[in-house]
Parts: structure tokens; C-alpha cells; sequence
């Protein structure tokens, strides 16, 4: 008797099973860490960088965004989030990535005097007969922002070594 009402209860729950259907709502591209990029997602921000560029590609664009993920996880470790700011208004990702990198990197890099005079006596004809004077700051940013794209590229490989990147990016997008 209970095995007919076991085989009562599993008809009963496998007939319903006709019934029911199951619909993907969106797929996972990436995961990073404990986050997960999503192909809506992917998408949106393949399509912005198309009106761009029109020749990058999606792995670039995927690249960026996990770029994105890694520095906003090691931003909010240094407290660096979202919150409010003076003016009440909420920090965009952006702005909390840019102030990460300010604070751990560019923070660190010195452009000797030396060095800002050398460049200049070797561009000093793109400088249009400007003296040194006057264009001393311009160069000595140019050449903190080329040392800070060099240290930002191998702290970004650094981070990826020590995270968990599983890309599942097919072909079809």
C-alpha cells in the first residue's frame, strides 16, 4: 500500500513536471573572484565601446570590465566605496577607481627634475619656443602619466595571478 503511494505522489509530480519550463534570463560571461559579469551586461558596454572604436574586439572589452572588477574590489579593501560625498552626491565607479589608482600608485611615482629637462631638450622643437619654465609641469605630468600606465599594467597582472578568472565568453557574441 505506501508503494502505491509513493508511485502515486512521484506520477503525480512528474506528470506536473510537463507543465513547468524553465527560461534563461541571462548568461554568465566571466567570473571574477566572487562577482560575476553578465552577457546583458557584456552587451551594454560592447555596444559603447563600438561607438568608439569600431575596431575593438570583445575580448578587449571583456578584459576592461574585469580590469574594472578587480580594482573596485581592491578599492573598496582601502575603504574607498560609493558612500556620499562632500556635496552629498554618490561616487560613480569611475571616480573610485581613479582615486584607488591616485592613492596606490600614482602617489608613489617621482619624475626626477633631470629627467623633465632631458625631455624637453629632446622634444624641444614640438615645444613651439617655449621656455622650460613654461612648460615644466605639462612634461613632468606627461611623464608621471606614461610611468603610471607601466605600473597600472603590471599591478593589473599582478592582481589577475592572485585572482579567480574563469571567462566563458563564446563566440556567438
Amino acid at each position: 500500500m505506501l508503494k502505491l503511494l509513493y508511485l502515486g505522489v512521484f506520477i503525480i509530480i512528474f506528470s506536473m513536471s510537463g507543465h513547468c519550463h524553465a527560461e534563461m534570463l541571462d548568461r554568465v560571461v566571466a567570473i571574477v573572484n566572487d562577482d560575476v559579469i553578465l552577457h546583458s551586461e557584456f552587451s551594454r558596454a560592447f555596444e559603447t565601446a563600438l561607438e568608439y572604436d569600431p575596431d575593438v574586439t570583445a575580448s578587449d572589452v571583456l578584459d576592461n570590465m574585469i580590469d574594472r572588477l578587480l580594482l573596485l574590489k581592491e578599492a573598496r579593501k582601502f575603504r574607498l566605496t560609493s558612500s556620499d560625498d562632500e556635496q552629498g552626491k554618490v561616487k560613480d565607479d569611475k571616480v573610485i577607481i581613479k582615486e584607488y589608482i591616485d592613492v596606490r600608485l600614482k602617489g608613489f611615482i617621482h619624475v626626477p627634475y633631470e629627467d623633465v629637462e632631458y625631455y624637453y631638450y629632446q622634444k624641444r622643437d614640438s615645444f613651439s619656443g617655449k621656455d622650460f619654465f613654461d612648460v615644466r609641469n605639462e612634461i613632468e605630468e606627461y611623464l608621471i602619466e606614461q610611468e603610471l600606465n607601466i605600473k597600472l599594467l603590471e599591478y593589473l597582472e599582478d592582481l589577475k595571478r592572485n585572482a579567480y578568472i574563469r571567462v566563458q565568453l563564446g563566440t556567438d557574441t
